[in-house]
């Protein structure tokens, strides 16, 4: 490693933080993961401790620096990955979190939302910031802190709180306290942020009865945020040059920079994200239009097919249900049966969401008779994952958008050979997966590259990948499940 130089990325992710260091080519050297706990202090409420989230942060920096054993002062960027819709209400002046974290997951403001569709027409939202009235997104979320929360109130009313998504806590502590910024791919999961005019909007501020001089400044993904501060990053002071959505990351990381490029996560929820280049196009069938990212005055945008429960529907499978014992196992199992045996699974555990947007659905089995077993569960939940994102593309067609030619995949499930497959036969699309694992950190280290330089433009960047070069692909079957898959170099 003697005389190269790096990039520090950080994947601050709902269960786990995860910490690399890119050297200038693309190549991962190092990466270090650190689990977060979540609390579920009442029923359909997730929450973080902020600063288990930070400590996650500096132990990870920790690790790669020991582990690689660099001089830290090689590191000539940072660049930060954060979970979306998750909040963190703090004092900018302190930097003290005034609550815990209420994550992306957290259902607690469905009344709330249910009370003001009653108040608005949820239209008007959806025409500015390309999104619905659901208690996924932050609004609700900073609403029932104001609400609810006496630090908040008495914070807000002497002009002191920041109310804003956590990747301005993560910043704002980052850089010792000289930043206070969201990029553009955050601000538009808020449900505050007017994606056309790209700017917090003051009607859906006052709507939502949130002072707009509470939001943090919106900036570019790609942006100098600040020094790091060496006391939270071992030692190194270098520029934090990018600060993105998790998704939006992970779309750059998969290199689908171009209109109709589109890749799926299989994480904790599932996230289908498709670019649709630098104009929105307003689907209607309540399809989410989002900015994927913005970088110098290119601004990406992408429509969002998310669902909640992908990786939580199979963890529910082994720590809750206890009818296999590891994640790892679920694909075997499914295709040791030749069919799911009539089985059914809605995979609704934390509600619905495209096209349907009902946080009180719960998730259910179909089909259950004397002969079924514990594998046609397991087969059930996989398969419902892959039938939900068939549903959410086929309203994205419908609505009138069908230039999707193939779909890249990552997160922890798409290891999962029998829901690839089974995904690729129901789309009939042929879908990828990379042999980069870290595909969010990647898009990170993207997005800071080009801020400092390393490349021109987005095209340069995509000319010159090294990373890509093997993909396992996946190819629509007539008769199902296939075991093998294609591996080809390009």
């Amino acid at each position: 490693m003697k005389g190269e130089r790096y990039i520090l990325t950080i994947d601050q992710g709902t269960t786990a933080t995860k910490v690399g260091l890119f050297s200038l080519s693309g190549q991962l050297k190092a990466l270090s993961a650190n689990r977060i706990k979540q609390y579920f202090p009442e029923e359909g409420w997730v929450e973080q401790e902020p600063y288990e989230i930070l400590d996650s942060i500096k132990k990870g920096i920790a690790d790669v620096i020991s582990e690689t054993g660099i001089d830290n002062k090689k590191i000539i960027s940072v660049a930060v990955d954060n979970q979306g819709e998750t909040v963190i209400p703090f004092d900018r002046f302190t930097g003290e979190p005034l609550y815990r974290a209420i994550v992306w997951q957290d259902r607690r403001t469905a009344s709330l939302c249910a009370k003001l569709k009653g108040a608005i027409d949820e239209k008007i939202i959806t025409k500015k910031c390309g999104l619905f009235l659901d208690p996924y997104f932050s609004a609700s979320k900073l609403s029932w802190l104001i609400e609810n929360v006496d630090s908040v109130k008495q914070s807000l009313y002497m002009g002191r709180v920041i109310l804003a998504t956590s990747d301005a806590w993560l910043l704002y502590k980052l850089t010792g306290g000289k930043s206070i910024y969201t990029d553009v791919s955050t601000a538009s999961r808020t449900s505050l942020f007017n994606i056309n005019t790209v700017e917090w909007d003051e009607e859906l501020a006052y709507f939502f009865k949130i002072p707009a001089e509470a939001l943090p400044e919106v900036v570019p993904s790609s942006y100098d945020f600040g020094l790091s501060d060496p006391a939270i990053c071992s030692g190194i002071t270098a520029p934090v040059n990018a600060s993105v959505l998790d998704q939006a990351a992970s779309l750059f990381g998969h290199t689908c920079l171009y209109r109709g490029e589109a890749k799926i996560t299989y994480g904790t929820g599932g996230f289908l994200l498709i670019n649709i280049g630098e104009k929105r196009i307003p689907l209607g069938h309540k399809i989410i239009t989002t900015i994927a990212a913005q970088y110098d005055s290119s601004i990406q945008y992408a429509l969002d097919g998310g669902i909640y429960c992908v990786g939580a529907c199979i963890n529910w499978l082994v720590e809750d249900l206890k009818i296999v014992s590891g994640p790892e196992l679920t694909g075997k199992i499914a295709s040791s049966l030749k069919d799911n045996g009539g089985v059914y699974f809605v995979p609704a555990l934390s509600g619905l969401s495209v096209p349907y947007w009902e946080p009180n659905v719960k998730g259910a089995f179909v089909g259950l008779s004397q002969n079924i077993s514990r594998k046609h569960l397991v087969r059930a939940v996989l398969e419902g994952i892959a039938y939900r994102f068939l549903e959410i593309i086929n309203v994205i067609k419908k609505g009138g958008f069908s230039d999707i030619a193939s779909i890249s995949v990552d997160g922890g499930v798409s290891k999962n050979d029998f829901l690839v497959q089974f995904q690729t036969d129901l789309l009939g699309i042929r879908i990828q997966r990379p042999r980069v694992k870290e595909v969010t950190s990647l898009g990170a280290f993207y997005l800071a590259g080009l801020r400092v330089g390393l490349w021109s433009d987005v095209k340069e960047l995509k000319d010159k990948l090294e990373m890509d070069k093997k993909i396992i692909f996946a190819y629509p079957t007539v008769n199902g499940y296939r075991s093998n898959v294609a591996e080809t170099a390009l």
